[in-house]
């Protein structure tokens, strides 16, 4: 009986004891698990979308005192540049020799697992904590290396250490390695996430006409595309810095302090006018921050202005111009009607004559002033698109003539010889008055701008590109090669040295408008000053 019972009581105890060791495990088991949900929650957090892996880092080696006790926690990071970030948390007093350990172990694991030495004299390091004390004959007895792959990458290395033996095991590292394996998966997913936003933005950055740059707080260059290079006339296989930006604008504008200005002001600022080499720019900084309000740096724009001011200027020139036809015909309409009011007035001793020469000259300018109106009328049609044609079958020959006839008189008086080239008769499909206007805007120009020899117009019959081919050909002073483009421009007049030539330059510019509304083209050919010109225009035969 005696037996029994001691076996029974021995066999309970070994139960209670079994019970005991299971329910401290079971706690201790859920305390971890809390622990990690606690750690992982606050990374979550407090990191947000940043991929900053020292913040990550921090934030669960600041927590470790809640899961083991050691005397330093500690971490490196590579950085970009290749150096190493060493910061070590000191919980208990240690020496200095204690904390050169810990980082020569961490440089071993290093070496052993990117297969390469890494020289201690490239760490920067940076200690927190209890004060160090040489007089502490303490050294690392206990420690444990945990890598930090994101993406596939060893980016750094978190450090367990003790003075005490045999203080780590197994079951601590993976807890530690658990947490720092999900924090690491959950950054490389969200760091995908962003890279392919960031392709996304990135191939919109580098389509982009306008130079575009990011700099941060710290004015280095985050972001470029193209344009920027190519502004500032940079290789394509240099990697652009904030400093040939600012030797770009050197003397033109202080980039950094616009960027200063706008991060402090914390609103987009404007540089109106910089100009770069042959560019005009207008230059937009505008601060760029988180959805938490944290400033990430300034994007700066680079918007090429040149067109807009040589728009500007060439409106300005055609203005003046504008202004000064249209003064010579209002004054000699003022001067003559003062005249005529004169000579009226004084009824008895009238010269008719002279009223007759007076009345001609109001008609000469107020019809100058009426074809400069008419022209400028055409110009706003053309260019609202409402630029409308009465087209019907005429003979394109007789429309010649008719122009020959009528300009005849003017060749004359210059002692110009007008010469027509054509068929019979060709009939086809136009607006009678718009090509008669044609007509007359090219064989008044080809007059104008010829002081002797002769003035040709030829008519032909394209039947390889079912058209026809006008041409009126002189001999007078020409269009030097690089203008003849210009020609038909928009408020664009060549230069010349008589003033008499002169003219507003709109006649071709309509011209042009009603030939293409025909579904034609014009065009000018021209040797070289001093050697005639050549217009032609076409219209199709169908």
């Amino acid at each position: 009986m005696l037996a029994v019972v001691l076996i029974g009581y021995i066999y309970s105890s070994m139960r209670e004891r079994k019970f005991l060791r299971q329910e401290a495990s079971q706690s201790l088991e859920l305390q971890q698990k809390v622990y990690q949900a606690q750690v992982l929650k606050e990374i979550s957090e407090r990191i947000g979308y940043s991929l900053d892996t020292a913040k990550i880092i921090d934030i669960i080696t600041s927590s470790l005192g809640n899961l083991l006790s050691y005397d330093t926690v500690a971490y490196m990071l590579i950085e970009e540049d290749g150096r190493v970030m060493f910061k070590c948390h000191v919980e208990n007093t240690v020496s200095h020799g204690f904390i050169e350990q810990v980082k020569e172990k961490m440089l071993l694991s290093f070496a052993a697992i990117l297969d390469k030495k890494m020289p201690a004299q490239s760490v920067d390091e940076s200690i927190t904590g209890n004060i160090l004390d040489d007089n502490k004959k303490i050294s690392v007895q206990s420690f444990f290396n945990l890598p930090v792959v994101i993406s596939g990458r060893l980016v750094g290395m978190i450090n367990v250490a003790s003075g005490e033996a045999g203080r780590y095991g197994d079951e601590q590292a993976s807890i530690l390695y658990a947490i720092t394996n999900q924090a690491a998966t959950a950054v490389s997913k969200l760091q995908a996430v962003l890279e392919n936003e960031k392709g996304k933005l990135s191939a919109v950055i580098y389509s982009l006409t306008d130079g575009v740059i990011m700099v941060n707080p710290e004015n280095r260059l985050m972001v470029y595309n193209p344009a920027v290079q190519k502004l500032f006339g940079l290789p394509d296989q240099k990697t652009p810095t904030i400093f040939d930006i600012v030797d770009g604008l050197a003397g033109k504008l202080d980039i950094r302090t616009k960027i200063e200005q706008a991060l402090a002001q914390d609103q987009p600022v404007v540089a109106q006018d910089v100009y770069l080499k042959d560019k005009a720019l207008e230059m937009g900084f505008s601060p760029v921050k988180t959805a938490q309000g944290e400033k990430l740096g300034v994007s700066v724009v680079f918007h090429d202005i040149t067109t807009e001011k040589t728009l500007e200027k060439t409106r300005q020139e055609f203005t003046a111009m504008m202004v000064h036809e249209l003064r010579a015909p209002l004054t000699a309409v003022r001067w003559s009607s003062e005249s005529l009011l004169k000579n009226l007035a004084a009824a008895q001793g009238a010269d008719a004559a002279k009223i007759k020469d007076t009345v001609v000259t109001i008609e000469t300018a107020s019809n100058n002033m009426l074809e400069l109106v008419n022209d400028l009328l055409d110009v706003a049609k053309i260019e609202a698109g409402k630029f409308e044609l009465n087209a019907q079958d005429y003979d394109l020959v007789e429309v010649m003539k008719d122009q020959v006839r009528a300009f005849t008189p003017q060749a004359t008086a210059k002692h110009l010889q007008l010469n027509l080239a054509a068929p019979e008769k060709l009939t086809a499909k136009f607006d009678r008055v718009r090509i008669s206007q044609v007509l007359g805007n090219l064989i008044s120009n080809a007059i104008k701008y010829t002081d002797s020899g002769q003035i040709d117009l030829s008519l032909r019959a394209d039947q390889a590109n079912k058209q026809l081919v006008i041409s009126v050909k002189d001999t007078g002073i020409g269009v030097a090669h690089e203008d003849v483009a210009q020609l038909f421009s928009k408020f664009k007049q060549l230069q010349s040295g008589d003033r008499s030539r002169k003219g507003t330059g709109l006649g071709l510019v309509v011209s042009r408008g009603i030939i293409e509304a025909h579904g034609g083209k014009i065009w000018a050919e021209s040797p070289g000053e001093n050697l005639g010109s050549t217009f032609y225009f076409s219209l199709p035969l169908a």
